[in-house]
């Protein structure tokens, strides 16, 4: 297998928030993608995709992102449900 044959891949750490940690079992998880990747592939690869239609806000580094956005090799991606309280 020559090196064309590898798939290139960025890797990122995903942060969880709120009820995403209870779901989820862990605060923080490092993850290999596809180079080319979005926010919206990495969602569906954690089944996140349907918590993206409900409401649930996705910052890339600190910056708030529409799903479409591609993943940086090293970034810190935030899953950050919305905030309720009465």
């Amino acid at each position: 297998m020559s090196g064309e044959d590898i798939r290139k891949v960025v890797k990122v750490t995903v942060r969880l928030f709120g009820p995403l940690v209870d779901e989820f079992g862990v605060r923080e998880l490092e993850l290999p993608m596809t180079l080319g990747a979005t926010i919206a592939d990495l969602a569906a690869h954690l089944e996140l995709t349907q918590a993206l239609e409900q409401g649930v806000k996705v910052a890339q580094d600190g910056t708030f992102c529409p799903p479409e956005t591609e993943l940086i090799d090293g970034a810190e991606v935030a899953f950050l449900p919305p905030v309720s309280g009465g």
